[in-house]
C-alpha cells in the first residue's frame, strides 16, 4: 500500500471515527425499517418513517378532513401532498417511535401540528405582508412547506434546540 491509499484510509477511519450524527441524523440516513400504514381510502402505503417532516390531526368538526368518522391525520413529507390516515398523529408518532424527532407546534385555527425538527429549514416573526390570522406569531418553513404557527420564535428555537440536545446525548 503505498503512502497516499494509507493516508486517505487513516483520514477516512479518523473521520468516521470523530463524526457525531446524532440520532435524527440517523434516522434521515435511512436505518430504520420501513413501516406501513393504511390510507383512509384503503390503500396499504409502505413507507420510510424518516422522511416524515409534518404530522397533523383535523377534527371531524374543522371541515377539511376527508375521514368518514372521527378525525383525518395528514403525513407530509412522503410524497407531493398529505397522505391521510385514520390514525391519530400521536398514535402515529408513538407507534413508529418518533416522537423524540418532532417538535409540537399550533396552528393559528388551534390545530397542533408536529413538525420533525431536522426538517426546519428556517423561521421567523410574522410579517405586515403575511396577511395571516393575528393569533399567528411565526412562519416556519419545514419540509419545504411553510406554515404559520401560534409560537413565537424563541419557543420554536428552544424546542427544536433541545430536540437536537435529547438525540445528541449518549
Amino acid at each position: 500500500m503505498n503512502a497516499k491509499a494509507a493516508f486517505l484510509a487513516f483520514t477516512c477511519i479518523l473521520i468516521a471515527g470523530i463524526s457525531n450524527a446524532t440520532a435524527d441524523e440517523l434516522l434521515d440516513l435511512e436505518t430504520r425499517d420501513l413501516a406501513e400504514m393504511k390510507t383512509v381510502s384503503g390503500i396499504t402505503v409502505v413507507f420510510d418513517p424518516g422522511k416524515i417532516s409534518m404530522v397533523y390531526t383535523l377534527p371531524r368538526s374543522s371541515g377539511l378532513s376527508s375521514g368518514r368518522s372521527g378525525s383525518t391525520t395528514n403525513i407530509l413529507g412522503l410524497s407531493g401532498g398529505p397522505q391521510e390516515v385514520g390514525e391519530t398523529a400521536d398514535s402515529l408518532l408513538d407507534r413508529l417511535n418518533l416522537r423524540q424527532y418532532f417538535i409540537p407546534l399550533t396552528l393559528p385555527d388551534g390545530i397542533p401540528v408536529w413538525v420533525k425538527a431536522s426538517s426546519v429549514s428556517f423561521f421567523r416573526a410574522i410579517e405586515p405582508w403575511d396577511h395571516i390570522r393575528a393569533e399567528a406569531k411565526s412562519a416556519v418553513n419545514a419540509g419545504g412547506r411553510a406554515i404559520f404557527v401560534k409560537e413565537g420564535v424563541t419557543t420554536i428555537k428552544d424546542a427544536i434546540n433541545a430536540v437536537r440536545r435529547q438525540n445528541r446525548s449518549p
